[in-house]
């Protein structure tokens, strides 16, 4: 079978499904699977990263920090914009089809010696397996590994030479899996803080959240750092980038391009400073302020404020939670003022869409609601454009729904001519990374 097809077989057979908390931890599963293989997760070292927003923003900045120092790095991050395999990346590279093949049949040995097999393993379990392998075989330096969800449950816990924790900001979602306070998900995300290791949390961290972190590390006799004397000023504001002064090893650097919009990314951008500065400390090969000004200029994240046409301005942000909406209608009502746009907005059934909706209305908008592209996981249109017109606040704004996002699409292209009004995209993954080819055609 050619390698395409036989790729496209075995994504097929994954289960859709989470394998999160059903019936108590899987990390011993996995470990398992992970000794039948040589135990190459202990062939690399490893910088976590668990929270609630800003993983991926976090994630991309420090693996493109040791990119540019010369290290070899792979990074597991998810979901996936376009294709499953962005998911895994080494040295810029995105795992092949043919190299994914080859590091599935090699877990597919390993679970027959076990009596195992794909069924007994969710789609993200396996991915992440297939990961671990994949990167022990490039003889990497480091790997980052990004949580999907929580942190003690979640599949990449599994992963045992782990040099750093990173923790971003922890907040409300996955409240199905994690709990339904501030205090049970933090507790859930610390258990990642493995004994001796060097943590690093969030700088405005929730009080609640950031003691529960440093219970943890305290317990597991790990240090955990907040602060430090690198540092991060924005200067300048627009929507899809912004600019900044620099306080780095004992330097300042002023007016630096940084390409990622919106407020909190300037907090995202505190938190990898302080990882920073403990991993110069330790390592030999230092993260440079050259280093650090040429991944600003050039980091991107598919999704994150990201502007995908400049006339007319269209902005795609996969604000897909009640903070990351808050973050969102924040940044705009900075910059925007009272200024008119058209906001398209769909949700997963299982976020606080109530909540959001009650955010997102503080906009001077016109709203076009629609669904995600998720079958299973999708608020129906219809239901979210009800929510939308029982808000009190939505009196006086136009609502319209839309069967389809290709219809959504449609409205709004519709909308912009005759107003020439910012349209953003935004709410579920599953909704955004359906525009960019849409609107291209």
């Amino acid at each position: 079978m050619l390698g395409e097809e036989r790729y496209s077989k075995i994504v097929a057979s994954m289960p859709k499904v989470i394998k999160y908390n059903d019936s108590g931890s899987r990390i011993p599963l996995l470990q398992k699977v992970l000794d039948q293989l040589g135990k190459p997760d202990l062939n690399f070292k490893t910088i976590h990263i668990a929270g609630t927003n800003g993983k991926g923003s976090t994630s991309e900045m420090i693996y493109q920090l040791l990119l540019n120092a010369g290290y070899r790095v792979g990074i597991f991050s998810s979901p996936a914009f376009y294709d499953d395999r962005e998911q895994v990346r080494q040295n810029g590279v995105t795992i092949s089809e043919h190299d994914f093949v080859d590091c599935y049949e090699a877990l597919e040995s390993a679970w027959n010696q076990l009596d195992l097999s794909q069924k007994d393993f969710s789609v993200f379990e396996t991915w992440y397996l297939v990961s671990v392998i994949y990167f022990n075989e490039r003889a990497l330096d480091y790997v980052i590994y990004e949580c999907g969800m929580g942190g003690e449950l979640d599949a990449t816990n599994a992963t045992r030479n782990v040099e750093y924790a990173v923790f971003t900001k922890i907040d409300m979602d996955h409240m199905k899996f994690l709990g339904s306070t501030i205090e049970e998900i933090a507790t859930a995300k610390s258990k990642i803080i493995k004994p001796g290791i060097k943590v690093v949390s969030y700088p405005t961290q929730n009080s609640r959240a950031e003691q529960i972190l440093q219970n943890e590390a305290d317990h597991q006799q790990a240090s955990l750092t907040q602060t430090g004397s690198y540092n991060v000023a924005l200067d300048e504001e627009h929507l899809t980038y912004s600019v900044v002064n620099l306080y780095f090893r004992k330097k300042h650097y002023d007016d630096v391009y940084f390409n990622l919009g919106g407020l909190y990314q300037i907090k995202n951008l505190q938190n990898v400073l302080n990882w920073i500065e403990l991993f110069n400390q330790d390592s030999e090969i230092k993260i440079t302020a050259d280093n650090l000004i040429s991944m600003l200029k050039t980091v991107s994240l598919p999704g994150r404020m990201q502007q995908l046409t400049k006339n007319p301005t269209v902005v795609l942000d996969a604000a897909h939670n009640v903070n990351a909406i808050k973050g969102l209608v924040d940044s705009i009502t900075k910059l925007r003022a009272n200024k008119k746009l058209i906001v398209v907005v769909g949700f997963l059934a299982d976020k606080q869409y109530q909540k959001c909706v009650d955010i997102l209305l503080e906009l001077p908008a016109t709203f076009i609601v629609t669904s995600p592209n998720n079958f299973e996981r999708a608020l129906p249109a219809v239901d979210l454009y009800q929510v939308f017109k029982d808000d009190p606040e939505s009196d006086g704004k136009d609502i319209f729904l839309a069967d389809s996002i290709t219809d959504a699409l449609d409205k709004a292209r519709e909308l912009q001519k005759t107003a020439s009004d910012l349209v953003i995209f935004t709410g579920s993954f599953y909704l955004i990374n359906q525009i960019k080819p849409l609107w291209n055609e």
